[in-house]
């Protein structure tokens, strides 16, 4: 049925395949915002999953060429852990536990000073595979990676790129935990075939923005639509800790 809130979720999952595809943040966010909006609550964290597929499929096609293979292939045997586990203890938080703590989190990721010594891990991609996922499947939205990655030598396509790789097995490993572990996902088929078809025309707008962008000014960007992001979880969780 073409309702409000069908056009509301199209609508976010355009505007957040661009924002994905030029600064490889905040898609993520914009989908939350919109689906703890227009949908039951029960159906919010699967749903955003589905609703931002298509973006990160869209994204590992346009930029194939930059992805880091070696991080992703690394990211993903964390990730399938974490995604299934997440699925299967999926449980409902208060909001202003989950707010607060991912806020803080991004917050101290993305501000971290380059300091020369960082935890000897033999592979430490799965590691953040596996804890990103983990959060990302319980609470919609991990932010570890979000912020590391800008501490990574990475470019801003090989991060836009690489981060694409990640999000697609992610995503794809989420909505095959939900589903098994239980989450009916037939009334939204409409809205995730249509969420999915804009997908490809936001993400070559995207695509479009950062081509023109330097790589000053996509960092910073990059590092202020994040940290506003991680203001307003955080803010959220004080107003919700008040009530």
């Amino acid at each position: 049925m073409l309702d409000s809130t069908f056009f509301a979720l199209v609508v976010g999952s355009f505007v957040a395949s661009v924002s994905n595809a030029a600064f490889s943040a905040g898609g993520a966010l914009i989908i939350l915002a919109i689906t703890s909006t227009v949908l039951p609550v029960q159906a919010i964290v699967p749903i955003h999953s589905t609703l931002l597929i298509g973006s990160t499929v869209m994204r590992t096609i346009f930029f194939r060429q930059f992805i880091d293979w070696k991080i992703v292939r690394s990211f993903l045997l964390g990730s399938l852990v974490g995604s299934l586990l997440g699925a299967r203890i999926y449980i409902e938080l208060p909001e202003a536990v989950i707010a607060t703590a991912i806020s803080i989190l991004m917050l101290v990721a993305l501000w971290l000073p380059n300091i020369s010594w960082r935890p000897k891990l033999k592979y430490p991609w799965t590691v953040v595979g596996f804890v990103h996922s983990l959060i990302s499947a319980l609470f919609a939205y991990g932010a570890l990676l979000h912020s590391l990655m800008l501490h990574s030598s990475l470019d801003r396509r090989q991060i836009i790129a690489t981060m694409a790789g990640c999000g697609m097995g992610m995503s794809a490993f989420k909505i095959g935990g939900y589903a098994w572990f239980g989450f009916d996902y037939s009334p939204y088929f409409a809205v995730i075939a249509a969420a999915v078809a804009v997908s490809f025309f936001g993400t070559a707008v995207g695509k479009l923005i950062v081509d023109r962008l330097s790589e000053e000014r996509f960092r910073r960007a990059y590092r202020i639509l994040v940290t506003v992001t991680a203001l307003r979880l955080f803010y959220i969780g004080l107003m919700e800790g008040r009530l």
